[in-house]
């Protein structure tokens, strides 16, 4: 059996990768397949990262299921809950509790807001640009230096211990402008693991307004808006933007960062953030 095929296809990480125990209760399951490389054939036993439905209820109703990795529930519904817009802050959630595949919240949201919400979202008539709506200008006067950011990008590969072993999940972080790391999340989903992330800073008291976002997953419209409706300042991606995210991000002054692989990195709006 060859336990580190995935980290030996990541290169300079596989001898980190093999000082690790193999942690039998870790979301991913041993799948037989077979590797075809020219005219030979190898049969492998490699691990598979598991995929599970995870049900939000907000106040009695249900709100979302997702499509997530079955840990850090608690994150996730709190982190969706802002980074969609459902609620406006940390402090309109009154309660979170997680009983098997379910996240029960409760909020301090008025029942028409909550109404309205779920009708917007159920429409499927929602434009790029109206899902927008109500996403508030980035003040935050706060800012980084490149070295931090480059240095974020090595702790998502050190810390995506479920990527090494899988390579079929996405990482996120939160870290200050000193660079100290305030949440790691992996994710089936890179959507998940922002809100994750989010959600775990969030919990601890954290002021996003003073941090970065910093993920793997590309930078849409969609994920930069999770980041403004948070009110993080700074978004970094070791993976490409598109045209959505760097139109949002130039509307509401953020500042967003891809491509990030030591030497460089690229700024595509809110450069006066990047020292």
């Amino acid at each position: 059996m060859k336990d580190n095929w995935h980290a030996e296809k990541a290169g300079k990480w596989t001898s980190y990768w093999k000082d690790e125990v193999h942690d039998p209760s870790a979301p991913y399951i041993l799948t037989k397949c077979v590797e075809i490389s020219g005219v030979d054939r190898k049969e492998l036993e490699l691990d598979v990262v598991e995929e599970e439905s995870i049900k939000i209820m907000l106040d009695g109703r249900h709100l979302v299921t997702l499509l997530a990795l079955p840990g850090e529930l608690r994150e996730l519904a709190a982190g969706f809950l802002i980074c969609e817009g459902v609620l406006k802050g940390i402090g309109e959630i009154r309660s979170i509790s997680v009983q098997e595949d379910t996240v029960f919240c409760e909020s301090t949201l008025d029942n028409s807001e909550l109404e309205l919400w779920m009708e917007v979202r159920s429409s499927g008539c929602i434009g790029i640009k109206s899902s927008w709506e109500g996403i508030e200008p980035i003040s935050s006067g706060v800012r980084m230096e490149k070295e931090v950011l480059l240095n974020a990008i090595e702790q998502i590969k050190e810390k995506g211990k479920i990527w090494r072993r899988t390579g079929g999940t996405h990482s996120s972080l939160i870290c200050t402008r000193e660079g100290n790391i305030v949440s790691f999340c992996e994710d089936v989903s890179r959507a998940c693991s922002v809100d994750k992330a989010t959600g775990a800073a969030l919990l601890s008291g954290t002021d996003l307004s003073n941090c970065a976002l910093v993920t793997t997953g590309r930078l849409s419209g969609g994920m930069v808006a999770k980041a403004a409706r948070a009110e993080i300042p700074i978004v970094v991606s070791k993976a490409a933007p598109l045209s959505t995210g760097v139109l949002l991000s130039k509307t509401i002054g953020m500042t967003l960062v891809a491509f990030v692989r030591k030497p460089n990195l690229y700024v595509y709006s809110g450069g006066q953030r990047i020292l």
